[in-house]
């Protein structure tokens, strides 16, 4: 029987080139392509039912009409419906998917269950800058100090992150609790000794996460993120599938486990602080979305990135659309929503993976 690496790699590579091989492979794709194709049409209904139902509701003629006709001919629903419902509608699906992108490339890259876009400290970080330009008055740099915030307290974790210490990936994830808890106790000062009270409602909503008073720009720089970032991971993807592995296994591929997780985490965190900048601190999307979407079938980590990417569209349009009923004619901030079915759909796993231990 051969002994060598190299005859090792060969049976294994013939063995996967079977038939009795390849059947189980083709099933699994079949049915996460399926998956697949199922949540791209909850989307596409979930981003119509959002955009013509809400405290105004629309008919669905306006939106044609909208769509069709140029804006001197739009009436006061086609007007709604392209200043105000479709930009947050949009804003929205884009938002849901980064930040679910961004939970499966890091619980991937750090090997915990429990990570997602908020553990580096990037929601803190993001809080704390948009907190200090609008108590300062020039609340149109909010994205861009959001997005600066997020940068910075990125880099905080990931340098905090390289000290000597335990794993690489626990080293990054104490370093990630310790960041968010220093750019909270910062948030936090900022506001308290600020004499600004007309500015409290608008940091509120923005610590809470709200999609209410996005425009197009925001939509844009949502989009341009998304691009970026997400099509990087998805560039990458491959690079995800070797981090699956343990650090002992990665170095015997001679690759730098270290530097593969930065590779991975890095867009990750980019990913995630575009999203924030625009949307505001919106919790548990990276979280359970990748936890659903892995019991609904198996995927590689590029099928998974893109079924999470939809399904976290799909999540957050809906969640926003709810928003603006369950305490009308008030709108809930969607951050709250989000708490919400987290907490329950996150119960309800644990629930039946302790029935399945049992």
């Amino acid at each position: 029987m051969p002994g060598t690496t190299t005859d090792r790699m060969a049976l294994a590579a013939a063995a996967a080139r079977s038939p009795a091989a390849r059947a189980p492979r083709f099933a699994w794709r079949m049915r996460s392509g399926a998956v697949i194709a199922a949540l791209g049409a909850l989307l596409v209904v979930s981003l119509v039912l959002a955009t013509v139902l809400g405290s105004v509701p629309v008919p669905m003629s306006s939106l044609v009409t909208a769509a069709t006709s140029p804006p001197s001919e739009w009436g006061p629903n086609e007007a709604i419906l392209m200043q105000v419902r479709i930009p947050r509608v949009v804003t929205a699906a884009v938002v849901g998917a980064g930040l679910a992108m961004a939970g499966v490339a890091m619980q991937t890259a750090l090997r915990n269950p429990l990570a997602e876009p908020y553990l580096l400290g990037i929601s803190s970080g993001a809080s704390f800058g948009a907190v200090s330009v609008i108590l300062l008055g020039v609340s149109l740099a909010l994205p861009l100090a959001a997005f600066i915030g997020g940068l910075a307290a990125l880099a905080a974790t990931l340098l905090l992150g390289r000290m000597r210490g335990s794993a690489q990936a626990t080293r990054v994830i104490l370093a990630g609790v310790a960041v968010t808890a220093l750019f909270s106790a910062f948030t936090s000062l900022t506001i308290f000794r600020s004499r600004d009270n007309d500015s409290y409602r608008q940091v509120l909503h923005w610590l809470l996460g709200s999609l209410s008073s996005v425009t197009w720009s925001s939509a844009a720089i949502a989009a341009v993120s998304l691009v970026l970032f997400g099509g990087a991971l998805i560039v990458i993807h491959r690079l995800l599938d070797v981090l699956l592995l343990g650090d002992e296994e990665i170095h015997s591929l001679g690759l730098d486990a270290k530097r593969a997780r930065a590779g991975v985490l890095i867009p990750a965190s980019l990913l995630a602080a575009g999203m924030v900048s625009v949307s505001g601190s919106i919790g548990f999307v990276g979280l359970i979305v990748p936890h659903i979407v892995r019991r609904t079938a198996r995927f590689s980590q590029r099928g998974l990135l893109v079924a999470s990417a939809i399904a976290g569209a799909v999540l957050l349009v809906l969640a926003d659309a709810a928003s603006r009923f369950v305490v009308a004619p008030q709108e809930l901030p969607v951050g709250i929503m989000t708490a919400v079915l987290g907490a329950i759909v996150f119960a309800g796993i644990m629930l039946q993976r302790n029935r399945e231990v049992a």
